[in-house]
């Protein structure tokens, strides 16, 4: 894992729209970023590092043509899927990300979200738009861990976070002394008694327990019925 001294609390993976944003999406991280940094955060901008490595190394996909669709595809399989992939699989305690047009344009932003979701790493969802229930897609808002509206009500969230209740404790799980980071609601809780002594994962507060219990319980299994009605239609062909 990546760390910087200055900047203890926690790396912040900025996931947001490049391909089809202004600035390749810079604008927000830049700004995003100092925020972060004044509460502890070190922040991976991953636009400004995909601008330094071009000043370096050149430009990797802008200047190909349709001819080039293999480099193209071999290129961005390599340096920009794996890279960033890998960036919020080892060095990522969280991710914020923006949810804007540019986001909903491309295909990045989702999928950085999903691997993000199945690793068990904090997302907290900026949405562009007041009206996030409608404009933010259903399977985003499950993968989300918060979602916000307002740039100030995240900055008050993230700072407000106990200290170092990103990262794991011993056990896998997202935690601070007797704090845990509820992963359903994004609402740190207190514990009670003894300590977590494996993995749990998700990781839910006693309030969210309960709404888990009822969705798990009071509805049929979504997935079983499909195993269930795949068998009986294949039987009936």
């Amino acid at each position: 894992m990546i760390k910087h001294p200055k900047y203890p609390r926690g790396n912040i993976y900025l996931s947001g729209g490049m391909q089809h944003a202004a600035n390749l999406g810079g604008d927000w991280r830049e700004e995003t970023s100092e925020v972060l940094k004044d509460m502890g955060y070190y922040p991976l901008d991953i636009t400004h590092l995909d601008k330094a490595y071009m000043e370096e190394h050149g430009d990797l996909y802008h200047s190909l043509t349709p001819a080039d669709h293999l480099q193209f595809k071999a290129n961005m399989r390599k340096h920009f899927i794996y890279t960033d992939l890998e960036l919020i699989k080892a060095d990522s305690d969280a991710l914020i990300v923006y949810y804007d047009e540019s986001a909903r344009k491309g295909a990045g932003t989702i999928s950085e979200c999903q691997y993000a979701y199945l690793l068990d790493i904090p997302v907290f969802i900026l949405s562009d738009w007041e009206d996030w229930h409608n404009e933010v897609p259903g399977w985003l808002q499950g993968l989300s861990t918060k979602i916000f509206t307002e740039w100030d009500d995240l900055y008050n969230y993230m700072s407000a976070l106990p200290d170092g209740i990103l990262k794991r404790d011993i056990y896998g799980n997202h935690a601070a002394g007797d704090q845990y980071l509820c992963s359903l609601s994004g609402e740190p809780f207190h514990k009670s008694g003894l300590h977590f002594v494996s993995h749990v994962s998700p990781l839910y507060s006693k309030e969210s327990v309960e709404l888990v219990r009822t969705t798990n319980e009071e509805l049929k299994d979504r997935y079983q019925f499909f195993l269930e009605y795949l068998a009986k239609e294949a039987g009936e062909e």
